[in-house]
């Protein structure tokens, strides 16, 4: 992923269609149902959250505890 100023990192597993991001300010969230090519906009994208939130938040939405 490029460098972002709201996202630490995102992984995506394929088989559940689950994104889940880190966020800088220490949020961890997974969005059900996501599609790859998703996924694949907000890894290249020169600044994702701000193209790809909005259609992120649109997604069911879970709070990971953090590890």
């Amino acid at each position: 992923m490029r460098s972002s100023k709201a996202l630490e990192s995102a992984g995506y597993e394929p088989a559940s269609r689950t994104l889940r991001v880190r966020f800088r300010h220490g949020g961890v969230y997974d969005y059900a149902g996501v599609p790859p090519e998703v996924y694949d906009g907000l890894l290249a994208d020169p600044h994702p959250w701000t193209h790809w939130g909005a259609r992120i938040k649109s997604y069911p939405c879970s709070r990971c505890s953090e590890d």
